[in-house]
């Protein structure tokens, strides 16, 4: 059996984000963090983290998005009445969103219905303001305009497991969710699901199963897929880890114990088509596992990232 493990670490360079786009994250979200808490602001913020793919590294090329979490004291906002009520989460967006336009008038600033999007020429960056749920500062509520509620959430947690999760898989679990992340950006756009999704699924079953390699690991990602939706798989599962991906059930609950179900919404067809996509690479991953020449079975894994 032939391998090509360097060949995929290799095609993983050219996945990531570049040192350019990487240096220019630093310095915007640097400065929209040194500048947002100036002026009233400056007693508002309480404290200022990144979040997202960014800081869990498991971004990929092009870096053209960047979270960031600012919890607030929301005493702040506090209208004077005798009693304090929290603010609502339209009003924090608002104000946000007025503050950030204040301090970038050149640059496009949205409201979006957890966040402001700050669009600068290289990188958008989402301020999640937010409002701590515990002492440990672990687990906060972010707003949702739409339902005008606040909404639990633990960006520290994701880092946390997606940290131990990689250094108890030898180094190998980030970089493979970059590569199933690549291999879903380039399903049609009717069969991909969002990375957060696919990196969650990831991590609940790496947290389980080990990674020898990352060829072994497309391949066991792809067959828990084909598993988790009755399909003949190659492996033989005694647990789907608490995930439900079938016609009755679809269940992806966030790790970080906010009994969010990060599937709720998902199209039944979109399921269907991303799950004959994984069985599809899982094929070809099985493929390049049996064939005798490294050039072949290097081509079996091109066709199964989709590269």
């Amino acid at each position: 059996m032939a391998s090509c493990e360097s060949a995929i670490w290799e095609y993983l360079k050219k996945i990531e984000p570049t040192p350019t786009q990487k240096n220019g994250a630093v310095r915007s979200h640097n400065h929209l963090r040194d500048i947002l808490c100036t002026g009233q602001y400056a007693n508002r913020i309480k404290t200022s983290y990144l979040s997202g793919s960014y800081a869990r590294d498991t971004a990929i090329a092009p870096l053209d998005d960047v979270d960031i979490i600012f919890v607030v004291n929301p005493q702040a906002w506090q209208t004077g009445l005798l009693y304090y009520s929290p603010p609502t989460p339209e009003t924090i967006l608002h104000s946000f969103a007025n503050a950030v336009r204040y301090r970038y008038p050149n640059s496009s600033v949205k409201m979006q219905r957890r966040s402001i999007c700050l669009q600068l020429n290289h990188l958008d960056i989402d301020v999640v303001p937010a409002i701590d749920g515990e002492p440990s500062g672990q687990m906060i509520w972010i707003p949702d305009a739409e339902t005008g509620k606040w909404i639990k959430s633990s960006p520290k947690t994701h880092s946390d497991v997606a940290t131990s999760i990689n250094k108890d898989r030898g180094g190998n679990f980030k970089p493979l969710v970059k590569l199933l992340k690549n291999w879903n950006f380039n399903l049609p756009s009717t069969a991909n699901l969002k990375s957060f999704i696919l990196e969650t699924m990831a991590a609940r079953l790496f947290q389980n199963v080990g990674i020898p390699t990352l060829e072994q690991g497309l391949l066991i990602f792809f067959d828990f897929v084909a598993h988790l939706n009755g399909k003949a798989k190659a492996y033989s599962w005694a647990s789907k880890y608490g995930i439900s991906f079938n016609w009755w059930a679809a269940e992806v609950f966030d790790l970080a114990g906010t009994g969010s179900n990060l599937v709720a919404n998902l199209d039944v067809e979109r399921r269907d088509k991303f799950v004959i996509h994984a069985i599809r690479s899982r094929d070809k991953m099985i493929e390049a596992k049996n064939a005798l020449r490294v050039d072949t079975a290097c081509a079996r894994v091109t066709e199964a990232l989709r590269i």
